[in-house]
């Protein structure tokens, strides 16, 4: 091949690139229009923004500063976000407990590896699986948090066991995806490898695949559970216990110290959970 042709062929400015650039400037404008996004009006947004932060003069503690640490308000508020973070785990044990082995039946490599042959009912019984789980992957995740919460409080009742159901169902959807695609990423050689020697199906999932995706679940379950400690602080404002309730509560009262307090707790919260996932994932790939 020729420099010439070379330099044609990666050049940024080919056809099929300019087509690309040119679709995705179109469908930005489209969206912006559509949705009438407004430089100027983020802009002036500010000085209103900066009234309600200051709250008005006249209503007394109704801005942002300071925060409120009067009474027993803080020991309440850092023992509900304890509760929280309980919700989470257990939200994080019970989706891994659901994701992790329908994952594998969720990815067309290793469900090859379960219901191996190439005869139609074989082939049939991989397609229903595959079909089957990732529907129940795609509406759980689909459905937000809130809206599982709403259910399973008409279920079981107000209290940390509606937002714990409610989390675990969404994130065994994510974490569905999220692992049959990691499992589907990996090489084939050692699983060939394996199954040359006659290993049945659960010894070659266990020494050829667990090992290469081992590190990839461990980051993307740590990551949930950061995620489910955020989602976890708002789902108190559908009675799911947690902290949510709390700042459902101040946030319809107008008591926007204590607001402060409460989102400061939140965010020094996840800020220690990040930090320490960040360490277990560090030790483990």
């Amino acid at each position: 091949m020729s420099l010439t042709e070379i330099k044609k062929k990666t050049s940024p400015f080919s056809a099929f690139n300019l087509a690309i650039l040119i679709l995705t400037l179109a469908v930005v404008t489209w969206s912006w229009t559509s949705t009438q996004m407004s430089v100027s009006a983020m802009l002036d947004g500010w000085q209103n923004m900066l009234v309600y932060i200051q709250g008005n003069p006249e209503v007394a503690e109704s801005g942002f500063f300071p925060p409120s640490i009067k009474g027993d308000g803080l020991r309440r508020y850092l023992f509900s976000m304890l509760e929280t973070v309980q919700m989470a785990l257990l939200a994080l044990i019970i989706s891994v407990a659901i994701a992790f082995p329908l994952a594998f039946l969720a990815s067309r490599n290793t469900l090859e590896i379960v219901v191996p042959g190439r005869r139609v009912p074989s082939r049939l019984i991989r397609k229903a699986l595959y079909a089957m789980i990732r529907f129940f992957a795609n509406l759980s995740r689909s459905i937000n948090e809130l809206v599982w919460a709403l259910i399973f409080v008409s279920a079981v009742g107000l209290g940390p066991m509606p937002g714990i159901l409610a989390l675990g169902v969404h994130t065994s959807g994510v974490l569905i995806k999220l692992f049959s695609e990691g499992i589907e990423n990996i090489q084939p050689e050692p699983i060939t490898a394996l199954m040359a020697t006659g290993a049945g199906p659960l010894k070659v999932i266990r020494y050829a695949v667990i090992p290469q995706i081992a590190p990839f679940f461990v980051s993307m379950t740590l990551y949930r559970f950061e995620s489910d400690v955020r989602s976890a602080t708002i789902l108190g404002f559908t009675g799911a216990g947690g902290i949510g309730i709390y700042l459902y509560d101040k946030l319809r009262s107008y008591e926007n110290q204590d607001v402060t307090t409460i989102l400061i707790v939140i965010v020094l919260t996840v800020a220690l959970v990040d930090r320490l996932s960040a360490v277990i994932r560090k030790r483990c790939t």
